[in-house]
């Protein structure tokens, strides 16, 4: 497994641009990343020659894209047709910026539980999309990874959730990507992981302190990391990546929009030492 970091931990603290992010990454010693999907990362808003300046950048930097994580600017299970494509014009445009600048992924969260919409049809709703995403995404030769949310009114919020949809799609390009804080909010253990071993390609690594989603300092809460990625690595779960021709990358979602971080490089380097400590086996 590689160790990587998500570009949001840049844009939320001093609003710096992907480019401007890639360097500060760099300057860590990593080379495996993730571009946050708005602010900076918004597929609607980077014009051409920015996507091509990107691009550039990565190259010279010898760095390795993996996934856009996504946050699509409505309900993707809603009932409202207006609705879905103004999220459908947003994931499209992601993957297509993707598979423009060299990246392979593109997260999504599954949709939400509405008031005004019972449940059995939202999840209808949310698969067609998801099926729709994936169905375009492989035409480029792109992934869509399914990322659960830790929250009551998200389908898609805990481990069985995440199963219950990928297996119900059962679609070669709509993968899962684990989101470790998530997962011990939701109190799914590591040895319950093993049931969604073929379906994960993506690995986010966040902090918290088992009640509330944080994204704090990597080792400042009490997630049991260490336990997850010694289950991830003996259970061999980059052997699903490999079947792909791609590598397993565990990244680090660091940060909240909103919060006050004075030196993110500092709070990116602590998390960073942390992980290498409790799994050294980690490649950059």
């Amino acid at each position: 497994m590689n160790i990587g970091v998500i570009t949001s931990l840049w844009a939320y603290a001093e609003n710096l641009s992907v480019e401007e992010s890639l360097e500060r990454i760099a300057n860590l010693g990593l080379r495996h990343i993730d571009i946050l999907g708005i602010l900076h990362g918004n597929p609607l808003k980077i014009a051409p020659d920015e996507k091509i300046r990107i691009r550039k950048k990565l190259n010279i930097l010898e760095m390795i894209l993996g996934s856009l994580v996504l946050v699509p600017p409505g309900n993707i299970a809603s009932k409202d047709p207006a609705e879905i494509e103004i999220c459908w014009n947003h994931v499209k445009a992601g993957i297509e910026m993707m598979a423009e600048i060299g990246g392979n992924q593109v997260l999504l969260n599954g949709g939400k539980r509405d008031l005004k919409l019972h449940q059995s049809e939202a999840k209808i709703n949310a698969v067609k999309f998801l099926r729709r995403a994936a169905d375009y995404a492989g035409g480029l030769g792109m992934y869509i990874t399914l990322e659960a949310e830790p929250y009551i009114y998200f389908l898609v919020n805990d481990l069985d959730t995440t199963l219950h949809t990928v297996e119900e799609l059962d679609h070669p390009n709509l993968m899962a990507a684990l989101d470790i804080g998530h997962l011990h909010l939701s109190r799914d253990a590591p040895e319950s992981l093993k049931t969604i071993k073929p379906w994960t390609m993506r690995i986010h690594l966040s902090e918290n302190d088992g009640l509330l989603h944080a994204n704090d300092i990597l080792g400042t809460g009490n997630v049991p990391m260490g336990d997850y990625l010694a289950f991830l690595e003996e259970e061999n779960f980059q052997e699903t990546c490999k079947t792909h021709g791609l590598d397993l990358v565990v990244t680090m979602e660091l940060g909240v929009l909103g919060d006050d971080i004075p030196d993110p490089n500092n709070y990116a380097r602590r998390s960073l030492d942390y992980v290498l400590g409790i799994a050294p086996y980690l490649d950059y």
